[in-house]
This record gives structure tokens, sequence and C-alpha cells, in this order.
């Protein structure tokens, strides 16, 4: 018995070799393609480690998360193996193990139900436990969420206080393997030590965690071992401490281009002096005010936003700024006070004022392929296509079928319409590593500065705004 625990616990907790995943497409005349995404992926995650997966944004992070569980949809054709605790993940193992010993914290904010508050959905996941009110306060508090936020919906929360909850959820079966999938995004400087720091301590509890994540920085302060992937590939294994100087211990190309560009300067030659005015046809946002449930969330905003001007906007998670976001760009509203552009209400037509948030599925419809939503939207033939890096057989597909990194591409192509005077930017890149970052920034800017629209972009990283706002506003100084 003592030697079956021995080799039990020297068994991974999970392993995954040369796993490959491939697509089976149909085109125009029901001709079969075949689209192969993860060519050669390995890794061990074993007990009380976490083993963070980093890597470009559609480099195969999240399916191989996807096929871990089981639920890749029915036209993936996989290859290679993966074991948990020394046996094949078959199909019905998958089925059995999943949201209970293996777990998921999703990356899109899409898998919580719209329709049912908080508190439910949390109480839906605790199935037949008894006591089920006490757990779900117990629950909301390892996330560090106050009990009230139980009688949200999920379009009520903030993107982080959204992640705050996914990660709940999926903790409710006690899991040994956790899976996170972008779980810090859009928090603040204070909430990512708390996510972080409840994450460390699942492993030190004995758990497994997979971290996937884009950030290098975030992934060193809770990770064991560190897994670079590229192009559907594993391209290197490291232990967290090779990650320091310039790079020496780093033997890849692209993994010392992915640690170097963590600190790139933006060159956007951009900032100028500017100061806001009612004037000059800017935006003028005066005197807002919501409340959600009686609690008071924006109370007499005031700011301005001038053509050309780029403006940065900082605030703790769950502060209101996207909130006040959706409400500029006429997505919800306000309880009181006026968004105007020049002195006057949006007229009837498109928005002047166009929004990307850090959840772009939010605002795409599903049913669409992405070339229909460009053509839909007047921008199939825009050149800001071909900046963005878009591919071209991108276009034929689903919004399922992309990468988080290559959604929010198509977003910002969307919101960059003729039209748009006025754009407003969500913690846009917040899930892309450090070169797809300075990419779409880069971008942004050439465009912005060309056609003299207004930005406000709301940020929690410091760094980044300093690098591209010609002024910071902090929220709660509005």
């Amino acid at each position: 018995m003592a030697l079956t625990n021995i080799e039990n616990e020297k068994t991974p907790l999970l392993e995954v070799e040369d796993f490959a995943l491939t697509f089976r497409l149909y085109k125009k005349g029901l001709r079969e393609q075949r689209m192969q995404v993860v060519r050669k992926l390995n890794m061990t995650i074993n007990k009380g480690e976490v083993v963070a997966v980093i890597g470009a944004s559609g480099s195969g992070k999240s399916l191989l998360a996807d096929a871990i569980l089981g639920i890749l949809p029915e036209n993936a054709i996989t290859e290679g193996k993966l074991h948990y605790q020394g046996k094949p993940l078959t199909r019905d193992r998958q089925k059995k193990l999943r949201g209970n010993e293996i777990s998921l914290i999703p990356q899109s904010v899409n898998a919580l139900n719209p329709l049912m508050k908080v508190g439910k959905q949390i109480q839906t996941a605790l199935k037949h436990s008894g006591h089920r009110k006490a757990l779900q306060r117990d629950i909301l508090q390892k996330v560090n969420l106050n009990e009230d936020v139980a009688n949200y919906y999920p379009f009520q929360l903030s993107g982080g206080m959204a992640r705050k909850v996914l990660s709940a959820i999926a903790l409710v079966g006690h899991p040994e393997l956790i899976i996170a999938d972008e779980p810090t995004p859009g928090l603040d400087s204070q909430s990512l030590q708390e996510v972080t720091s409840f994450i460390r301590s699942l492993a030190d509890d004995g758990k497994g965690v997979m971290f996937i994540t884009h950030d290098i920085d975030t992934a060193l302060k809770i990770a064991d071992t560190i897994v670079i992937m590229n192009k559907g590939e594993t391209i290197e294994t490291v232990q967290a401490g090779h990650f320091n100087g310039n790079g020496e211990n780093l033997k890849e190309s692209y993994t010392n281009e992915l640690w170097n560009a963590r600190n790139q300067i933006l060159k956007s030659n951009y900032k100028k002096k500017s100061s806001p005015s009612p004037g000059d046809k800017s935006l003028q946002i005066r005197n807002l005010n919501y409340s959600i449930n009686g609690k008071q969330i924006l109370e007499d905003i005031n700011f301005d936003v001038l053509p050309g001007e780029v403006v940065g906007l900082m605030g703790e998670s769950g502060a209101g700024k996207t909130t006040l976001a959706r409400i500029i760009a006429g997505h919800q509203q306000a309880d009181g006070g006026s968004v105007k552009i020049n002195g006057h209400e949006h007229r009837k037509g498109r928005n002047p004022i166009q929004l990307v948030g850090q959840h772009p599925e939010q605002f795409i419809n599903p049913k669409w392929t992405m070339g229909q939503v460009l053509e839909e939207s007047g921008m199939l033939d825009s050149e800001v296509i071909h900046m963005l890096g878009i591919q071209e057989e991108w276009l034929s597909r689903w919004p399922s079928e992309l990468s988080g990194g290559e959604f929010q591409r198509f977003s910002i192509v969307r919101a960059l319409h003729p039209k748009t005077k006025f754009l407003i930017l969500d913690e846009i890149t917040t899930m892309l590593d450090a070169i797809s970052t300075v990419e779409i920034w880069s971008v942004v800017l050439k465009v912005v500065k060309q056609r003299n629209i207004g930005l406000l972009a709301i940020s929690h990283d410091k760094q980044l705004l300093n690098q591209v706002c010609h002024r910071i506003l902090d929220f709660h100084e509005l």
C-alpha cells in the first residue's frame, strides 16, 4: 500500500505528448478541407505545480484546454497522448471528470448565463450540496467579492468582477486539476495580486494548475514552469527562474523576443500638448449618474475629449469604468446627465462614438462569418484589415473559430469606420502577448492621428497609458 502511494505521487497529474489537432471543414460544394491548428504540443503538470502556458494569440493554448476537458467540436480530429493520473483521457472519463476533478476557469465571460444572477449560478454549480447559501458566501469571499455581487446579473459586472465569478464557479467541485484560461486580464494591481495569490495557494495545497496567459510577468509571479507555444507547437519548456536579464538563459529566439517585447516602447511620435475645452467639436460628458440595485456606480461624471486627443482612464476593477464606457457609446442608458459632441446630442444613424471592449465576442453575431460581420459594417474593403494583419482565410471563419486576439483585431476594424469621430478602447490588449500589443496599438495610434479621432483609452497598465496618452484621468477624480 505504501509503495502504491509512492508510485501515485510520482505519476504526473497531466501528461500531454505530441498532441495534434485538426479541424475538418466543408466549403462551397461540400468539399472537405482540413485545417491543422495544433501540431506538436508537449507538457507535464504535477501535483502542487503551476505550469504557465504562454504564446501568441492563436497559438493553440485555449484549444489545448478544450481538448483536455473533452469539449472540442465534433469536427475536431486529435492525435497524440492525453493522460490524467497515468490513465488515458477517454471521452467517457473526460465527461466524468469535467467540472469535478478537472475544472476550467474559462477565457470568455459569455460562459456566464446572462439571464441568471451570479448567486443563482454559483448555487446551480453546487448541485446537491447542503447549505448552499453559506457555501456561496464562502466561495465569493475566497475570490474577494462582496456578498451583494450575488444579486448582480453578468452585464452588471466589470470585466475583473466577471473573471472572479468564473473563478469562484470553477472551484465549486473541489478539483484536483484547474485549467485557468486567461483568468487575469482586466484586473487592477490589487485584484491581480489577489487572484494570482489565490491560484498559487491552490498549487500549494497540492492541486495542479495549468495557467494559460499571454503575460509573462504575471506568470512569473506564480509559475514553477513556463511552456512557450508558437504556431501550434511547444517550442520551449523552461523553469521560471530562467527569465531574467535580457534572456540569456532562453534557448529559442521567439521566447527571447516575447521576453524583451515587454519593455518595448511604442514608436508613435504622437504626443502633443492638449487641453480639453467645450468647443472644437469635443466629446462632452456632463453630470453622468448611474446606479445598480440602489448602489451608486457613477456620480456626476464630467470630462471632455478633443478630436485627435488620446485620454487615458485608470481606476480599480469594479469601479465603473466599463459601465461609463458603455453609457458614452450608447450601449446603456444613464440615470441622468448627458453625452454630447460639440454641444449636440447624437443624431440618428451610425454612432460616431465606437466602443471596443475587452470581451469583443459580446458584440458580434455568432451566426455570421467574420467576412459577413465586416461586410455589414461596411469595412470589408478597409485598408485597416491589412494593417492589423488579418488573414484572408479568417474571413470565412465563424466567431467561435477565432482566438481572442484574432477576434479583437476584427472588432477594432469595425470600430474604425470612416464615420467614427470618437473611439473608446476598454482594455483591448489585456489578452494579447507583448508583441501583438505593440503591433495593434501602433496601428490604432496611426489611424487616430491620420483621421483626427478622439480616443478614450481605459487600462490598468499605467506604463502603456504613459506611452500613448496626452493625459491620464483618475476615475475617482472625475
